[in-house]
């Protein structure tokens, strides 16, 4: 069951933490982006309150002053612990950084995995509004394919826990194949 105060009080905290930061394209703030996660989420089906808490807050450990111990806090130790499954090591070179990042994701909850699903299919939806040209866009595509092949088992073995996945995997492959990439298969 969701509450609307915690759903709410993610929102105000994330809204507030990514306070004057952008998308790329420096005109959409940067709230948006996590709004257009839990929609995604909303749209799958997802009703669990830590999983859409997330999805507001799963960029806040990363990007902003927050870390942990504010996340958990604020929401409890298993929200905390899915914003940090979703945080990259960013004092690492960035080769190890991405190599780390991908086994993290792999080793992560269902739960988190799931906002990750919603997090790339936001990135790549977006595309379209960023002024970065074709090949940077297909770079860009590329990098979430590996996130999503990391994620991949764990959203097939609990998509009965995702009523609406088919739809969201249908929305991921029109976007794919924009950019010329092959269907992944998820439900």
């Amino acid at each position: 069951m969701v509450s609307k105060n915690k759903l709410d009080f993610s929102k105000q905290y994330a809204k507030k933490q990514h306070k004057g930061q952008y998308r790329k394209n420096n005109k959409t703030p940067y709230w948006r982006h996590l709004q257009d996660v839990v929609q995604n989420l909303e749209m799958m089906g997802i009703k669990d309150e830590s999983i859409l808490c997330s999805g507001w807050l799963h960029d806040s450990i990363e990007d902003t002053s927050s870390d942990f111990d504010d996340i958990s806090k604020n929401f409890g130790k298993k929200i905390a612990q899915i914003v940090s499954d979703l945080t990259k090591e960013t004092r690492l070179p960035k080769n190890q950084q991405e190599k780390n990042y991908l086994k993290q994701l792999s080793n992560s909850s269902w739960q988190a995995k799931v906002v990750k699903f919603a997090d790339i299919l936001a990135n790549v939806s977006d595309l379209e509004n960023s002024e970065l040209n074709n090949l940077q866009k297909i770079i860009q595509v590329k990098y979430k394919i590996k996130y999503l092949h990391a994620i991949k088992s764990g959203i097939t073995q609990n998509k009965n826990k995702i009523p609406n996945l088919s739809e969201a995997e249908n929305l991921l492959n029109l976007v794919l194949h924009q950019y010329g990439q092959r269907k992944i298969i998820l439900s």
